[in-house]
Formats: structure tokens, C-alpha cells, sequence
């Protein structure tokens, strides 16, 4: 029973539960070692944990931090609280039946993880942890070291060659800014390039387009052309699943697919070289056309103006089939001269040519006469029958080394070379194989002593339609040799080798096509695969490359793909982007919040034509489905949640989606709602006014911008009054009463105070949404996406960084400075360490900003274990000063790591921490207790309350070397980590004294609140007599020291109505509050039953 035969509560009984927990169940079912380090030996040898962050420490630390854990004798206070832990959290055996961590041990390996080889912050970790002062979110603490965790990495080891501007590079040698081919042609940017350590064995795949292959991790993304009927891991960024084109994991890969390759396309037009830019010194001038030079001898200058032993040649020379031909011929049989006095001065170039080549002579001769209207001077060699053709100019020979260099086995082909005109590209196909090629019985073959520019012709054959195979090997004089075969297919091959005409006597052709060799297919050259094979090489560093735009990148030619707020803007790309990220995210067991305010309102035209779109419902049903089925992955839960502005024209229809008799074709049952509501919504509410709904499509066409990016309360009555911008209206009371209809039906929708979150933000740029649990705030920019679902644009997205603080162990703590800078840094290094690849927004944005959310729980816990009523004037005195303290030590601590890292977080010159602006309120106002108890309570804990001198000093050094984290705290609902912590959950009230839940098999389990005794029952007033006013006053006195939001639930007790829920409303809106969670109502049935979590954030 819950209470003796006095009545009064039996906690012993609770205590007595855990231990036997421990006795009969815990300790039967951990395994068991002798020391630590077999433990540590057998988890790393056998998978458990990661050796890499083991690796960062010496042994002996690692001991004594283990040891320094066990010594602090945790043992949990609760029975839910250990059976949250050994059920939730902590490492098991592969079948699930035995455990093999202790709390002591879970809490090491997140301090040494988060530590990165800091000794002095594990250390700190495992004593704010251990302690119970700091608590990290959910994924942080329950996957930190494990090995069988996250997403394994998509990555290619050092030396792997990518197809870039310039030619062929390490892949680790490339860096921000360079540009590498993509899939669809094109040279696109570089963002990042990344380093991940590994321990998997890779995988090697060859392809008959080149022999050399392919070694990559099993989870490395490969576009291939299959006939199986298989899913595309990734859509868009080339794949076309219709026509066969998907992406496959490496190890997924099957022998009966094909490699795709890419080639650069056409992407500019023919260029205009000025060989005056090549002359260097000495006086140069322009006659007729030619570049002449000026005769410098004083004593001669008016017998001639102008030496007649220069070369004279066009100035101006077009990128064209001649100047191609040229070019090919040098790559093949040319060098260029030097001065014997100086060898970086340039004085010719020299083509070699068979004495019997009189064609191909007279051939290159009149292209040379007609680029550069001069003449080659023909040397004949008698000793090996060959001819040497010379042009004395060095403009020519500086020319021709930008665009190929010079040098035995040193040419490569620039930029300009690879994106030329096609014609320009034939001619230099034409003089190279002309100039090095054979013809041979089944097709036409080149050999260079240099293989990367053999990947390049093989490039730029490709481009114009001719299918090759390339091979590498070592001749005769011991010189790795590069090999480009085209074989004599009938079509493009074909052509192209008689119009080179080389050795033609030797050529029969062949009659047909070896499809499983090598085919086109919708103009892609795809390759049959040769060979794919597991090695055994298992390098410790693997690299991957971060691409604007495409996010792809190719590797000989071979394609392949780079490695939680989004914003859905109003076209088809962004549409079914968000859903493919949404997916990503949601299979990793994350809450995802999507802004719907820019989808184009039901019966909006489209191109035009009228009553075609369908609103947001649609995608609304898309998402949710596709949470749906991510969740049936088996991951830890996925969850949703949609935003839509309330000037938004469906905003009935997206409010209608929760009633309970909706119609099943627009009823959405697992997605949460939220709605934006900016100031003039209240405004007209008041005045008793119409309110109006505007067209997103429109009000972007008018405005230039997003209808989620423009500011409605300052724009609503230039908007009504613009006859461009179609617009509804409705009763803005009624807009008001339907959704307090609504959340006492369901709960929903979450409501984000517009004008007010974005009053409070100290970041430049718009909030327009918030998260699954309301607490998120942070900036966001779109992205835009091309025709085939890849990014033109990558914008900016959220994800959440979060830990809480126990607000009670804080006010205990010794330091309390330093149990605030541990937590920061503890959650900076999740912020560092996170790596979202698959959704490069969200990846975006969590490396620009290092946003974090410090957190807080076991408020009501603490008020009442120091005899304080939730919501009293000494309540809501504590919460402020409480609040304002965390802040001054959370930025503190970021200036301190901006300082050391000497990096602020991108924009930071545009904030109002930059400005100042944000300091002045404490720096102009005195900010201390009201009331003599909380002075009391500051003073006990020895807690030093920051002044204004305080403020000024750390306004200076903000000023000085900024803050790392863009956000700093953010106050979510916490779950399971609140009952392993002992604490009252976040920041309201107690749902009840004795928690009543239902845990699976164990059925009925109870849950005192934290400190609570028979002797202070009456501070544990439940949050349904404490009422909405002070609940809302103590969020509103914390809200005002948090630069993102605070997750809060409103609690009604069952005589409640709608009109007291829109007097909460308002009353929130008036306190300054941003965001409101969930509305709670009283139900008849059992207390404490119910139990609210919020899957994103829930600690």
C-alpha cells in the first residue's frame, strides 16, 4: 500500500524496492570480471566500446577516474529511478539478457568521451554527473562509447584520387573552396572536408571503365544503374529509381550492377585568350592585330620602330577546334624551350612528328597558321626520321603551359581545358591520339607515362560520347604508364576513331556491344563492376568531403555521394527534401519540427492556373507516414511535429486535423501542431477585429521573401490593404477559441509567440519555428534544391544540443561557476562531436553556430526541500535570481572557449552580444534577491550573485574574443533522465506528490517526488492547484535569462473552459512568455498515470 495504517506515505518502502532490485535482479544478471582492465580489454576486443576514445587517455587515468566514480558509494534512491537506468540506458550483452555496465561505468565513458582526451574536464564531468549536478540529454548518455551506436561512416581512406578542377588530388589534401566533379557535370564547391577515425575493413569495387578500384567503408553511398528492384538510400543527387539510377551502400553493391560515371558538361561559352597578358617584360604593343615588339634601342628607334626578330603573332586567339589541335599535339609531341640563362623564362615550343606524318605536318601547320597567324619552321631529323616544327614565340609557349604545363610526365589539363567547348576538346582528342595513339584490331588505344592525365582524357572522351577503358601499368623502362582503350563500338567510337585516321590498316572494329562490360543508358556511361571484394585493410583515418550544392563528388569518374529544425519552402524540391531528411533523422530515433508557413494555401494557383495547389494538408499526411515508417525500423522512436503561421489561409483546415470526429482522410494522429502567433493576432483579438489570412505564394512574390521571414505585425496593414496579395479573413476571437476548443480536445497545438521570441533573440536574422517540445529557438535560412532533389543552396537548419542542470545539487555545489562551465563544455563537445551528414543543413548549422541548450530540472523539488511554495513570491524571487546567475556563468564559460579556440560561432559580429546590446540590462540595472529568503539561500550556499561590475567585465571580453555557442540554454520537458537524476521534472510543478505509473510487465510502480517527507507534504502542491497564473510568473521570471525557450505545460483542473484557456493565453503572451507546450487537464482516472514525454528532447 502507498500509506501505513496512519495514513502517512511509506517512502522506506520505495528505498526497500530498489534494493531488492538490486539483489535479485541486477546482480544476477551482470557479468562479471575481476578487474577493470579485463572488463575494458574484453568490451573493446568484443565491440563494446569504442578503442578510439579509450586510445585519447593513458591507462593508468582511466583507472583512477573509474575509481574516483566508485568511490562517490551512488547508490538510487528510487526504485523507477534504477529501473529507468538498467532498462533504458546502460550497455547489455548483443542478446539483451545481461548487463555490462554499471551507472559508475555509463558515467565514465560519457566524461571520457566528451573529455577528447581533456583529462581535467572527464575528470569534472564524472563529478558533476556522479554528484547529480549535471545530467546530459538522452542520446548523449545513453550512446557515449558505445561501438554499436549511430551511423557508420561513409568514407574513403588517404590517397584516394578525386576528379577536381585542377586534375586528380588526395582526397585529404583537399580543403574549403576547391571545386570537384559532381554527377551532374559540374565543378561545385568544396565546404568541409572531413576526417573520421575508423575500424572498419573496407571494401574494394572495380569496374571494367577502370581497373584500378575503388576502396571505400561498406556504408560509402555509390550510384550505380541496376535492373534489381532495389530502393535508393538517398533520393535525388543523380538517383532516378524509374530508370534504374539508385544509390547503394558499397557493401550492397551486387556484381549484376553498374558503376555510373560522370564527365564535366558544357558549362561555359567559348573563351578569348589575350596573349598580350603572356608577354612579360619589355615594351609590347598591338598593330594589325599582331603583338609586336618595340624596338628599345634609342640610337635605331627612328631607323625601325619595332624589332623584325620577334615573332609577331594574333593577339587575340579563340578557344576553337585549331587552337584544341594545337594543344592535343603538345600534350602528345610537344615541349616548350627555356633560356639557358634563366629556365623559368619560356622562348618557344617544339612539336615532334614521324618524317612520313606529312598530313598530320601540313595538318597542324596551317591550324597554327590560322590561331595564331605565324608559321612553324620545320626541322627534318635524318637520324630517327623524324620532324621537329618550331615556333620561336614565347606568348605561344606561355599559352600552351597554362593550359597543360610541361614536363615528362607532368602535364595536366587546367580547368579551362576541362570545361571547354566541345569543339575545342575534339580538336585536342584529335592532335593527342593522332600524336601518341595506335589503332589496333578491335579499337584505338593511347598510352602516356602519366596516368592522372589519362583519367583526364578519359573525362573529357566521355563528355563527348566516346565510351573508353582505362588501365595502368608499368613498361618496359619501369614507369607506371597510364592506358585509355576505345573500343571500335559502332556510333560515337567508331567515329571518332576514323576521323583520328591513324593506323587505320590495323582497325576491323566490332560488330556489337558487350553489355555487360559497358552500355549507355539515358546518356550515362555506366560500367559493368569486375570484381567486389572485402579487404583486409582497416586504415585508422578515413576522409569524406562536405560539396555545396551537388553533395557529390566522383573518383576517376566514378560517382559518389559526400557525407533537426527544417525549414519546407514552397516548390516540389524543397517538399520532398524535407521528407527524405525528416526520414534520416527520424530513423536515428529523432523528433524532427518542420515549418509549413511557406507552402502555397489550398486552391492557390500553380503556373497560373487556378485552384490547383492542395495546401498543407498533403504533406502533412506524408510526414506523417514517413515518421510512421521510420519508426518501424527499430530504432528508438522518431517523432514530428509542423508549424504553420496563424495569417496562414489553411490554418482552419491545419487546426481541423486534430478534432476527434476529423475526417480520416485529413486526420492526423501522430504528428504534434504547432502555431506561430505574432502580437497583431492579439491586437485584433482585442479590438474584436476580422483578422486576415495571406496568400504565402503572393506575399513572396510582393515582398521578395519568405511569408515565414516577413514581420506580419508590422507588415498586416500594408499587406491587407495590397490588392496583389490574395487574402481571406475570419473572427480573430473565433481564431482563438478554436484553439483552445482544440486543446482541450487533444492537447494541441503548441502555440510560439512570434514577435515576442524574436524580440528576445540576441541573433541577427528571423525565428520562425520552434521544436517538438517548444524549447528550441534558434535561426534558421532556407535551403534550395535543384530539379533532381540535390541542394543549388544548402541552408541553414537546427539540431538540439541538450543537458539539464539539477537545480537543487547546483545550489549545493562548491563551485557553482564551475558546475556551469563543465556543463557547457561537456555540451560543446556533443556539439562538436555531432556529425548529421545525411541532412547537410542540419550538419550546416550545428557546425556554424555550436548551439547548445543548458537545461534545467527539480525546481519544484528544490523549493519545497527548502520549504518554499512553488509559484510564491520567494518562488518566483529564487527563479529569477536563480536564472540570472546560470546565464552569467554560462557566457562566461563560452568567452572562456572563444577565447582558447580563438573561434566565435559564424555571425557572431552581427549579435547583439557583439553589439553589446544584450549586456545592458544588467549592466544599467542592479539585479538582486527581493525577498530575505532567497538572499538567504544564496548566502547559505556560499553563492557569489553577479554584479554589475561583473557584467561589464564580461561585456568587455565578449566584446573582446566573443562567445563559441550562437545559443547557450534552452529548457526542455524531462523524462527518464529526470527519475535516474532524482529530480522533479524541468521547471513546473509536480503532476502529483506520489507519481502512479505503469511500466510494462512489472505493471503498477510509484514514484515519490524528490525530498519529499511526511513533515513538508503541503509544499508539494500538484500543478493542477497551483494554477496557470504562477506557474506561468515563475516561467516568465527564468524566460527573460534564457536566449532560447522553456518548454511549459498548462495545467486546468476539470471544471476548466475554453475561455480559461485563452485567458492563459493571453496572460502568457503578457508575461513575456515565447512558447507554450502542452495543455494538461485533470482527468478523472487514476493521478499520475498519464505521463507526458516529449521524444526529442526528453532528457
Amino acid at each position: 500500500n502507498l500509506y501505513d495504517a496512519e495514513g502517512k506515505i511509506q517512502f522506506e518502502k520505495d528505498r526497500e524496492a530498489a534494493h531488492q532490485y538490486f539483489l535479485q535482479h541486477v546482480n544476477q544478471n551482470t557479468v562479471f570480471f575481476h578487474d577493470l582492465d579485463e572488463k575494458l580489454d574484453y568490451l573493446v576486443e568484443e565491440n563494446y566500446y569504442e578503442p578510439e576514445v579509450l586510445a585519447k587517455y593513458d591507462r593508468e587515468f582511466v583507472k583512477l577516474l573509474f575509481g574516483h566514480a566508485y568511490s562517490k558509494k551512488f547508490r538510487f534512491p528510487t526504485f523507477l529511478g534504477a529501473f529507468k537506468y538498467y532498462t533504458s540506458y546502460t550497455l547489455k550483452t548483443f542478446d539483451g539478457k545481461r548487463y555490462l555496465e554499471r551507472f559508475e561505468d555509463r558515467v565514465c565513458m560519457v566524461a571520457l568521451t566528451l573529455g577528447d582526451g581533456d583529462t581535467a574536464l572527464a575528470r569534472n564531468l564524472v563529478d558533476e554527473i556522479m554528484d547529480g549536478r549535471f545530467q546530459p540529454a538522452t542520446p548523449t548518455f545513453l550512446n557515449s562509447g558505445k561501438k554499436q551506436r549511430g551511423e557508420p561512416v561513409s568514407c574513403f581512406p588517404a590517397g584516394t584520387p578525386v576528379d577536381t578542377d585542377q586534375g586528380s588530388v588526395p582526397i585529404e589534401t583537399l580543403k574549403a573552396g576547391d571545386r570537384v566533379l559532381s554527377h551532374d557535370g559540374t565543378f561545385a564547391e568544396v565546404e568541409a572536408l572531413i576526417e573520421n577515425p575508423n575500424d572498419q575493413a573496407l571494401v574494394s569495387i572495380s569496374h571494367f571503365g577502370h581497373k584500378e578500384p575503388i576502396l571505400c567503408t561498406p556504408e560509402h553511398p555509390i550510384l550505380v544503374w541496376t535492373t534489381r528492384d532495389v530502393d535508393t538510400i538517398i533520393p535525388g543527387d543523380g538517383a532516378d529509381v524509374f530508370n534504374g539510377f539508385v544509390w547503394l551502400a558499397a557493401k550492397d553493391v551486387d556484381p549484376s550492377d553498374f558503376i555510373v560515371t560522370t564527365a564535366p558538361s558544357g558549362v561555359r561559352d567559348a573563351r578569348r585568350y589575350d596573349l598580350m597578358e603572356h608577354v612579360g617584360s619589355g615594351f609590347y604593343e598591338e598593330v594589325d592585330g599582331l603583338i609586336r615588339k618595340v624596338n628599345s634601342d634609342k640610337k635605331r628607334r627612328n631607323k625601325q620602330r619595332h624589332f623584325h626578330n620577334f615573332n609577331s603573332v594574333n593577339r587575340y586567339v579563340d578557344e576553337s577546334y585549331d587552337l584544341g589541335l594545337i594543344l592535343g599535339w603538345y600534350v602528345a609531341e610537344g615541349h616548350v624551350s627555356k633560356r639557358s640563362t634563366n629556365r623559368s623564362v619560356a622562348t618557344g615550343v617544339h612539336f615532334t612528328l614521324g618524317a612520313h606524318e606529312l598530313f598530320y605536318q601540313d595538318d597542324l601547320a596551317e591550324a597554327f597558321k590560322r590561331a595564331f597567324a605565324t608559321d612553324l619552321i620545320r626541322y627534318e631529323n635524318q637520324s630517327d626520321h623524324s620532324v621537329r616544327m618550331v615556333c620561336n614565340s614565347k606568348v605561344v609557349a606561355e599559352l600552351l603551359l597554362s593550359l597543360a604545363g610541361t614536363g615528362y610526365g607532368a602535364k595536366r589539363l587546367s580547368s579551362d581545358v576541362l570545361t571547354a567547348d566541345e569543339e575545342f576538346q575534339r580538336g585536342l582528342l584529335m592532335g593527342l591520339f593522332r600524336g601518341d595513339g595506335c589503332s589496333t584490331t578491335g579499337g584505338m588505344v593511347l598510352d602516356l607515362v602519366n596516368p592522372e592525365l589519362v583519367d583526364q582524357i578519359q573525362l573529357i572522351l566521355r563528355r563527348l560520347g566516346v565510351m573508353s577503358v582505362v588501365r595502368r601499368y608499368t613498361n618496359q623502362a619501369g614507369n607506371l604508364t597510364g592506358q585509355v582503350f576505345v573500343p571500335g563500338l559502332p556510333g560515337n567510337n567508331e567515329d571518332f576513331i576514323l576521323d583520328v585516321g591513324k593506323n587505320l590498316h590495323n582497325y576491323v572494329g566490332r560488330k556489337g556491344v558487350l553489355r555487360t562490360t559497358y552500355q549507355v543508358v539515358h546518356g550515362r556511361h555506366v560500367y559493368g563492376i569486375r570484381d567486389i571484394a572485402r579487404t583486409d585493410q582497416t586504415p585508422e583515418k578515413v576522409y569524406n568531403l562536405h560539396v555545396e550544392g551537388t553533395h557529390t563528388y566522383s573518383i576517376r569518374g566514378t560517382v559518389v555521394h559526400n557525407c533537426f529544425l527544417l525549414r519546407i519552402e514552397d516548390d516540389m524540391e524543397s517538399i520532398g527534401r524535407s521528407i527524405n531528411s525528416a526520414l534520416q533523422l527520424s530513423k536515428r530515433g529523432g523528433g524532427v519540427a518542420l515549418l509549413l508557413s511557406n507552402i502555397r494555401e489550398h486552391g492557390a494557383p500553380i503556373k497560373k492556373i487556378e485552384n490547383q495547389s492542395s495546401g498543407v494538408i498533403p504533406i502533412m499526411k506524408l510526414l506523417e507516414d514517413s515518421f510512421s515508417y521510420a519508426n518501424q525500423l527499430g530504432a528508438r522512436q522518431g517523432a514530428g511535429a509542423v508549424y504553420l503561421h496563424a495569417h496562414h489561409p489553411d490554418i482552419y483546415r491545419f487546426l481541423d486535423t486534430k478534432r476527434e470526429n476529423a475526417d480520416e482522410k485529413i486526420r492526423i494522429k501522430t504528428l504534434s501542431l504547432g502555431v506561430v502567433i505574432p502580437d497583431i493576432t492579439f491586437q485584433l483579438a482585442k479590438a474584436n477585429d476580422d483578422m486576415y489570412l495571406f496568400s504565402p505564394y503572393d506575399v513572396e512574390r510582393v515582398y521578395g521573401m519568405a511569408f515565414a521571414d516577413i514581420n506580419v505585425t508590422d507588415k498586416y496593414h500594408e499587406m491587407v490593404e495590397d490588392k496583389r496579395i490574395r487574402k481571406t479573413k475570419i473572427k480573430a476571437r473565433e481564431f482563438f477559441q478554436t484553439l483552445a476548443e482544440l486543446q482541450f480536445e487533444s492537447g494541441y497545438p503548441y502555440i510560439m509567440f512570434e514577435d515576442t521570441v524574436n524580440r528576445a533573440n540576441p541573433i541577427d536574422g528571423k525565428i520562425t519555428h520552434s521544436n517538438l517540445c517548444s524549447e528550441i529557438l534558434q535561426v534558421s535560412t532556407p535551403s534550395r534544391y535543384n530539379d533532381d532533389l540535390s541542394y543549388s543552396h544548402v541552408g541553414k537548419d537546427i539540431s538540439c544540443n541538450l543537458g539539464s542542470l539539477n537545480i537543487a545539487k547546483t545550489m549545493d555545489s562548491p563551485d557553482i561557476g564551475q558546475t556551469i562551465e563543465t556543463a557547457i563544455r561537456g555540451l560543446t563537445a556533443v556539439s562538436d562531436q555531432t556529425a548529421i551528414t545525411s541532412v547537410p543543413s542540419i550538419e550546416r548549422g550545428n557546425n556554424e553556430s555550436h548551439a547548445i541548450g543548458l537545461g534545467q530540472m527539480n525546481l519544484h523539488g528544490y523549493l519545497a526541500r527548502e520549504r518554499v511554495f512553488y509559484g510564491s513570491d520567494e518562488g518566483v524571487d529564487f527563479t529569477n535570481i536563480y536564472f540570472y546567475t546560470v546565464l552569467y556563468h554560462a557566457l562566461r564559460a563560452s568567452n572562456k572557449i572563444a577565447r582558447e579556440r580563438g573561434q566565435a560561432f559564424v555571425g557572431f559580429e552581427r549579435s547583439k552580444y557583439a553589439s553589446g546590446e544584450f549586456f545592458d540590462r544588467y549592466t544599467e540595472k542592479v539585479w538582486e534577491p527581493q525577498t530575505q529568503k532567497v538572499r538567504d539561500l544564496f548566502g547559505q550556499a556560499g553563492i557569489h550573485i553577479p554584479t554589475q561590475d561583473d557584467w561589464r567585465e564580461l561585456k568587455e571580453a565578449v566584446a573582446r574574443d566573443g562567445i563559441y555557442n550562437q545559443n547557450l540554454q534552452a529548457v526542455p520537458p524531462t523524462g527518464s533522465i529526470s527519475y535516474i537524476n532524482h529530480s522533479t521534472s524541468s521547471i513546473h510543478p509536480v503532476a502529483a506528490k506520489v507519481e502512479i505509473r505503469k511500466e510494462g510487465k512489472i505493471g503498477r510502480v510509484y514514484y515519490p517526488a524528490p525530498y519529499m517527507t511526511n513533515d513538508n507534504l503541503e509544499y508539494y502542491q500538484d500543478a493542477y492547484e497551483i494554477g496557470y497564473e504562477k506557474i506561468i510568473d515563475t516561467y516568465a521570471a527564468a524566460t527573460q535569462h534564457v536566449d532560447q525557450g522553456l518548454s511549459l505545460t498548462l495545467f486546468f483542473k476539470d471544471t476548466a473552459t475554453t475561455r480559461d484557456v485563452n485567458k492563459a493565453q493571453i496572460y502568457a503572451w503578457r508575461k513575456g512568455i515565447k512558447t507554450l507546450y502542452y495543455i494538461r487537464l485533470r482527468q478523472m482516472a487514476l493521478e499520475g498515470t498519464e505521463v507526458e514525454n516529449c521524444v526529442s528532447c526528453m532528457l
